[in-house]
């Protein structure tokens, strides 16, 4: 994904978190109900073919049809599913906000290695400073939603996420600086292997060349 799509879909987990910290608030504060539609079925064939030959001892020609007929109904806000989906909308988050670092880490290392004499530097600067000031401005909306805009228990999950969230990321850090290491530890070591050899092949060649140059003197020598 691409750095505009990634900062959409992370402005669509945080609208849900918000919406789900507010019906949660809705649900503590007050008895609350929404509103389910439901389909309630009025007949069913084979209920009806049954009756039919009880009752007169013959099977229908014709199938009576099921007739289906939307019905309304309240159903109590479950604070554990709303609880459930805002941590779901939460590790989306976190998700995207990696794939961001990540596509940023990448952008960083292309721009190290790779010359491009058409690249516009201001430009890609202030794309990534853009993404990355909504990304913290998405942070404070959470913050705010959590801590702020609900009950207490929901300050205390948004605390220890965020907290578990630097723990994992720190140790995601640590991981990925050993991965990094150690694939630069094996192309070092692929480099002086390959260099070794063609050493070696340039040494044999060297040798070979020698001999054959001694031979061709001794023969001329001998004449």
């Amino acid at each position: 994904m691409d750095p505009l799509s990634i900062l959409l879909a992370a402005n669509t987990c945080v609208a849900a978190i918000k919406q789900g910290c507010k019906l949660y608030k809705d649900a503590k504060t007050s008895f609350m109900e929404i509103k389910k539609t439901v389909d309630e079925v009025a007949s069913d064939v084979k209920a009806v073919r049954g009756f039919w030959s009880k009752l007169f001892g013959t099977t229908p020609t014709a199938s009576p049809k099921s007739v289906a007929k939307k019905k309304e109904a309240y159903v109590a806000v479950d604070e554990t599913q709303v609880l459930s989906d805002i941590v779901t909308q939460l590790s989306h988050f976190f998700k995207l906000q990696e794939q961001l670092a990540e596509h940023i880490r990448a952008e960083e290392e292309r721009s190290k290695n790779v010359y491009d004499p058409d690249a516009n530097l201001m430009e890609a600067a202030l794309k990534r400073l853009m993404v990355q000031d909504q990304f913290t401005a998405l942070e404070v909306e959470i913050r705010e939603a959590m801590v702020y805009g609900a009950p207490k228990e929901m300050g205390a999950l948004y605390s220890r996420t965020f907290e578990m969230r630097d723990i994992i990321k720190a140790e995601q850090d640590k991981a990925r600086k050993k991965r990094d290491a150690e694939s630069w530890q094996r192309k070092e070591k692929e480099r002086l292997l390959n260099e070794r050899q063609v050493y070696l092949l340039v040494t044999i060649l060297g040798l070979l060349y020698m001999w054959i140059l001694l031979g061709l003197l001794s023969k001329t020598g001998g004449q």
